[in-house]
């Protein structure tokens, strides 16, 4: 045999072996209420990003915020007069608040990236329930029309 017709061989095997593999007939059809729980669950879900959404723009905010600040004060510096130590020391104070400022930032961006982390898992989990899901057309359409009752949509 040939090596191209050995390679042709292996493959018509290989293709013939996942055929034989595969599960036959219907697939396995999720229930109306396992279908509404995923929706159910996509709602708050959905929810959460939203108010996760907001506080980091909130953060994005104060964070631009503190920028400004601290080039505004940059900017000053060079009105101080280094002879005068109070006035030094009143520069540096400020700079000192900016920078306590700063870390306190920090410590809230860490927190958002933990609370994002946490979001990220629950979309995981989400999405190896229901991705896949297969439901019946009069369960989809039941549960449609309790949701457009209800307000919301697919």
């Amino acid at each position: 045999m040939t090596p191209h017709r050995l390679m042709t061989a292996a493959l018509l095997l290989a293709h013939i072996g996942c055929a034989t593999s595969q599960p036959s007939g219907q697939p396995k059809f999720s229930t109306r209420e396992q279908f509404r729980t995923c929706l159910l669950g996509t709602d708050r879900l959905k929810e959460q990003f939203d108010a996760l959404n907001a506080k980091f723009r909130a953060h994005q905010a104060e964070l631009k915020r503190w920028q400004d600040q601290i080039k505004a004060h940059v900017a000053t510096q060079p009105e101080v007069d280094t002879k005068d130590e109070a006035a030094v020391d009143t520069f540096n104070k400020k700079v000192a608040e900016l920078n306590e400022r700063v870390e306190e930032l920090n410590l809230q961006a860490d927190k958002l990236n933990t609370e994002q982390i946490g979001y990220n898992k629950l979309i995981n989990a989400s999405n190896e329930r229901c991705a896949g899901m297969v439901v019946t057309i009069t369960d989809y359409d039941a549960v449609k029309r309790e949701r457009a009752a209800q307000g919301k949509k697919l």
